[in-house]
């Protein structure tokens, strides 16, 4: 198969068997780079990107322990996906990203680096943050609710309810050079509770009660233009 063959089953399927609602689609930049960085739940969080408009332009992230899955790991190389080595630095994951950037896509990672089993946000890493500062590409947060159900729906003979919500896009600071190491901490921290603000509160994990969260929601609730956590 190639990219667009793989597109097309993965949004029939998204289309019959879930219910997906995207929310604030139109933060989305038309076009142009962007990176987009959600929070990792479960294997169907990246897969409903199919549902935004600009999918055609999107490249995920994927770790490689996922390229000795018989269809999955076919799948996401077909979709010509990049690769990642979580093990290490990856510089050639790396320098994908920074093409697929330059080309005008849209990357999407997950600032935690791998799947949450706590269904809840984890401490975020620093990889994200170092690639949007040598960049200089905006970035825009995407809160996933509901894909850590999915098994239990299909159990049930119910589709699951998906939610993807995306808050404004922003722009990270250039990291510090004599301060490195709490610039880099700084700026991650901000990319995760950009996202924690567009989730419910039991999603908070790591970030619970983390005041940045509360700040955020209430400066884009004063816009008055974004679907936001209800409370």
């Amino acid at each position: 198969m190639n990219r667009a063959q793989v597109f097309r089953i993965v949004k029939w399927l998204y289309m019959h068997l879930t219910h997906v609602t995207v929310e604030n689609e139109d933060q989305i930049p038309k076009e142009g780079p962007v990176i987009i960085t959600l929070n990792h739940l479960s294997r169907l969080d990246f897969p409903a990107l199919i549902m935004i408009e600009r999918y055609n332009d999107i490249y995920c992230v994927a770790g490689d322990t996922y390229r000795t899955f018989p269809v999955f790991g076919k799948m996401i190389d077909d979709a010509d996906m990049i690769w990642i080595d979580r093990t290490k630095a990856d510089f050639a994951a790396i320098k994908r990203i920074m093409t697929e950037l330059k080309n005008g896509n849209v990357i999407a990672l997950a600032p935690e680096g791998t799947r949450s089993k706590t269904q809840a946000l984890l401490q975020g890493k620093e990889g994200v943050t170092m690639i949007a500062s040598k960049t200089r590409v905006p970035l825009i947060s995407l809160g996933v609710i509901g894909t850590e159900k999915w098994m239990d729906a299909i159990k049930h003979f119910h589709k699951p309810r998906i939610t993807l919500r995306f808050g404004p896009t922003f722009e990270l600071p250039r990291i510090d050079p004599e301060n490195r190491e709490e610039s880099l901490r700084t700026a991650t921290d901000e990319v995760m509770c950009r996202i924690g603000a567009l989730l419910p509160d039991h999603y908070h994990g790591f970030y619970k009660d983390n005041p940045r969260i509360s700040e955020l929601r209430e400066e884009w609730k004063a816009r008055g233009d974004l679907i936001l956590p209800e409370g």
